[in-house]
């Protein structure tokens, strides 16, 4: 991308025409790829933005990897999210996922342990710990409600 003659992004690409290199400025993020062709790592020419990525023989992310955080995944037997782990400088969160059969997020069994849903009626979340959903009668999404004021951390 040019303005005039001045180039303001440049982009370089393997032979599988995926992005390895992005050149903005004085700035360029390197991108790598496993052999199976899964993100390895992007590092900007600066160490507080570089992040490695590690996946299981499964072809899950298991591990995102900066400077500043490492956050890492779990998965159940069947491939599902089961919980993510964030650590960095004063900071160690754990959240944990459970679902039900159908593979729908359930209320984290840890922040509401007086709730017994196993599953959602008719196969419909009716809220998470960001939104509120509703649906017509034929079971199609019709409102999503926002349930975080806006700025608030996600």
């Amino acid at each position: 991308m040019k303005l005039g003659d001045t180039p303001l992004v440049e982009y370089t690409r393997d032979r599988l025409h995926r992005e390895t290199l992005r050149s903005f400025g004085r700035y360029e993020l390197t991108t790598a790829y496993t052999p199976a062709g899964q993100l390895q790592s992007q590092h900007l020419n600066s160490l507080l933005s570089d992040r490695d990525y590690t996946w299981n023989d499964n072809g899950e992310l298991i591990r995102i990897s900066s400077p500043r955080q490492t956050r890492s995944y779990s998965y159940s037997t069947t491939g599902r999210l089961t919980g993510v782990h964030t650590t960095a400088a004063n900071l160690d969160i754990r959240i944990p996922y459970a679902t039900d059969p159908a593979g729908n997020r359930l209320p984290d069994p840890e922040l509401h342990p007086d709730s017994t849903l196993s599953m959602w009626p008719d196969n419909r979340i009716a809220r998470d710990a960001h939104y509120l959903y509703r649906y017509d009668r034929y079971g199609r999404l019709t409102e999503k409600t926002d349930l975080i004021p806006e700025g608030g951390i996600r």
